[in-house]
């Protein structure tokens, strides 16, 4: 079977891509992956198809190229990935007669946007799944909305949702238990450790948490551990960076960095499934986030973690003030956090991944 993926940012396909190609291709298949930008090892091709501002001109191009590239290589199927990746391959893959299209969506961000941007990423999911012949996600939440946007689509998960699963070997807190980390970042054992794990922008949170630590810890034991801003992303919301904001930038070591935190902040405006949460559980770190879909598909509050009412700052204040004053009382939450994880983890995904694309070759062939 020949599979092609298209997605638009190499590093990001680097994480949740890559292990799908390289599961398709153990299982004898013929799979490549196009980029917009070239940062995955598995990328073979660059195509700039996604529809944003600065490639407006080319996708006329963009839209050729494919066309011709699934000529050339005559697919069985093409999976797309995300909202404005997708319309230029689905609609190249349709135009060129393949029968199955799979949109793979990582999330609705419609949900985090009001106004015109918002209608327009609507607009852009019913596109897709309009295009698509199948249709996949990463949680309950998005195909809650993604059917009710296209209601002849039947968006599906995989197994229990997510991209491609976790590596629960990696994310093991047990793995890091000899780790300097903390020694080498200047914390005590006594000091409470939050991190933050994610782009730094407005809409994934980045400035609430900052706002968080310069009204409600000016206490140097409670340190905020950045991965994903530097000093320079800080300086953009904040006149400085606080004594006890760490800024580690990005990182390749954020396993190591969780296993080592007490607690992971998630006040993020808008989630497909965050990875970051599936990690900081496996990590057995204790999860705060802002009570949104995408969120509420893995985290009970107070079961496996907290949610939060309307990223309440004063709310993710209290719930870090308790672990400060006692972290064996979150010893329930650790554990049922772990038991989530767990239901995510790669070796059970990846088979099921699999299992979905032979059953679309097999109804196809069947409907010859």
């Amino acid at each position: 079977m020949r599979i092609v993926h298209f997605h638009t940012d190499g590093q990001t396909a680097a994480i949740f891509v890559d292990p799908l190609v390289e599961a398709e291709r153990g299982h004898g298949h013929l799979s490549e992956l196009v980029t917009s930008i070239r940062r995955s090892k598995l990328s073979d091709l660059e195509m700039s198809h996604a529809l944003l501002l600065r490639n407006v001109l080319g996708l006329p191009l963009a839209f050729w190229r494919i066309c011709m590239f699934i000529r050339a290589r005559k697919p069985d199927i093409v999976i797309s990935h995300n909202t404005t990746g997708s319309p230029i391959p689905l609609l190249a893959a349709w135009w060129m007669g393949l029968k199955i299209r799979v949109y793979f969506n990582h999330g609705v961000p419609c949900l985090g946007y009001k106004g015109v941007l918002s209608w327009g990423l609507r607009a852009l999911e019913r596109v897709n799944c309009r295009l698509a012949s199948h249709v996949l996600s990463v949680s309950q939440d998005m195909v809650k909305h993604l059917a009710s946007l296209h209601q002849s689509a039947q968006p599906r998960l995989i197994l229990n949702g997510s991209a491609c699963g976790i590596d629960l070997e990696v994310w093991d807190r047990a793995r890091y238990r000899g780790s300097a980390w903390r020694e080498s970042n200047q914390i005590g054992a006594d000091d409470i450790v939050v991190a933050f794990v994610g782009r730094p922008e407005r809409r994934k949170g980045f400035s609430r948490a900052l706002r968080l630590w310069a009204d409600y810890f000016p206490d140097p034991r409670y340190k905020l551990v950045l991965c994903g801003g530097g000093s320079d992303d800080v300086l953009r919301f904040v006149p400085a960076v606080p004594l006890n904001v760490i800024c580690l930038g990005f990182v390749s070591n954020v396993a190591e960095v969780l296993s080592n935190a007490d607690a992971l902040i998630l006040p993020s405006l808008h989630e497909g499934l965050p990875y970051a949460i599936l990690e900081a559980m496996a990590c057995k770190c204790i999860v705060i986030a802002n009570d949104i879909e995408g969120v509420r598909s893995i985290i009970q509050d107070k079961v496996n973690g907290y949610l939060i009412n309307n990223n309440s700052l004063p709310e993710f204040a209290h719930v870090i003030r308790l672990l400060g004053k006692d972290l064996s009382f979150f010893s329930d939450v650790r554990e049922q956090a772990t038991c989530t994880a767990s239901k995510f983890s790669r070796h059970l995904f990846l088979p099921a991944y699999l299992s979905f694309l032979d059953e679309l070759v097999k109804r196809q062939h069947e409907t010859l």
